[in-house]
């Protein structure tokens, strides 16, 4: 089984190469708004570079937001394009479970305007489900949750960050998600007000 790994969501650009649970290749970029422009340059790098070809791949794991709107639809696109030319699979893993991995951990992201996405998790099961806070409602879920590493985006509540090997994470909890039915209909996660109000308590 060989798999394509892609993260485009958030401030980090993400493309790995896997074969049966070995990472042939990983790449690990940070920078903002360079995901539409070097996200198909670097996988076709990496797959010269492994002597690889789109067409043995047999499925790609993309993270689905929150995030970004731009860049959520950079790896969403093509793992589209993947799925309807090659018949190759799709897997999601939520953006916010991909900083946590395995690991006990509240997990934000900027969403700007004094706001954080938040999930919480437990070994890749879902504690609080992903959702908008304001920046001042977090030591409440730090309080409640205070054996949980933070992770993310950790600048943002004084917290020094950490920088974590995406790929692996998207890859492993990737083992954890069942294979997207209708790709075609599948579409990026962004969390409203309105979602937060019902979804965040």
């Amino acid at each position: 089984m060989k798999t394509i790994v892609m993260d485009s969501a958030n401030k980090y650009l993400v493309v790995a190469l896997y074969e049966n649970q070995k990472c042939l290749a990983s790449l690990q970029e940070e920078g903002n708004r360079k995901q539409s422009e070097y996200a198909i340059v670097y996988l076709q790098k990496l797959l010269q570079e492994n002597y690889l070809k789109m067409s043995d791949f047999d499925e790609m794991v993309i993270t689905i937001g929150p995030g970004s709107y731009t860049g959520v639809r950079v790896a969403l696109t093509i793992a589209k394009t993947l799925n309807a030319t090659m018949n190759i699979k799709v897997k999601t893993v939520s953006s916010l479970k991909a900083m946590a991995g395995m690991k006990k951990a509240i997990s934000i992201l900027d969403a700007r305007s004094h706001k954080l996405f938040l999930g919480i998790y437990n070994e890749g099961k879902v504690i609080v489900d992903d959702c908008l806070i304001n920046i001042d409602e977090f030591e409440n879920y730090q309080e409640q949750y205070s054996d949980y590493e933070i992770v993310g985006d950790t600048h943002l509540v004084g917290i020094p960050e950490k920088e974590v090997d995406l790929a692996d994470h998207i890859y492993t909890l990737s083992t954890l998600e069942k294979e997207i039915e209708n790709v075609d209909g599948l579409v990026p996660r962004y969390i409203k007000e309105v979602e937060a109000k019902k979804i965040c308590q």
